[in-house]
């Protein structure tokens, strides 16, 4: 469901050697600190998130958007990888990979607390896709798409820096898990 008052935008990320990163300026964690590993994952720590594809260097689709409360629907194929809680520390994001970074055109509110729920449509095959039918193919592209949705949760709580990841499950804002976690 699309609310009037959302804020969306949509960019191609360039993901080198299967990662990149999304930090709030102002977090006191470098996305290169956080775990990395497995393949598939997301790990998130106040203000900062690690993404971990399946797949190498290809070219995926990141959205990002700003909602009054979690979307039910998000589109065909996407799954839903996890929710953690995000601060937005100076509200201005930085989008990261290996090789390069900088501010993009995406700003939360400051100082505000949102949860972060992240999708991925097409991860769970980019390894096969990648090395199969892309193989020799530049520039890769269409293995991955990304939506991560944030919701701001109301409260101005600290976000501490334990990391929730796929190996540590994610938390919805009663703490339960997402239905479908596997893990």
């Amino acid at each position: 469901m699309v609310m009037s008052d959302e804020v969306r935008m949509t960019t191609t990320v360039h993901i080198e050697r299967s990662l990149f990163g999304l930090t709030a300026e102002g977090s006191p964690v470098v996305w290169t600190d956080l775990p990395m590993g497995p393949a598939g994952a997301v790990h998130v720590a106040d203000g900062t998130a690690l993404f971990i594809s399946n797949a190498q260097e290809h070219d995926a689709t990141l959205t990002l958007q700003i909602s009054d409360r979690t979307s039910e629907r998000v589109g065909e194929g996407f799954v839903l990888v996890g929710s953690w809680p995000f601060n937005s520390h100076l509200g201005k994001m930085v989008l990261d990979t290996p090789n390069a970074g900088g501010s993009i055109g995406f700003r939360l509110k400051p100082n505000t607390t949102y949860t972060m729920h992240v999708w991925c449509k097409g991860g769970e095959s980019a390894q096969e896709r990648f090395y199969g039918e892309l193989r020799g193919v530049t520039p890769k592209t269409g293995l991955e798409d990304y939506l991560v949705e944030f919701v701001p949760t109301g409260s101005r709580h600290a976000v501490t820096s334990h990391t929730q990841s796929r190996s540590q499950p994610p938390v919805d804002e009663s703490g339960q898990r997402p239905a479908n976690w596997v893990g």
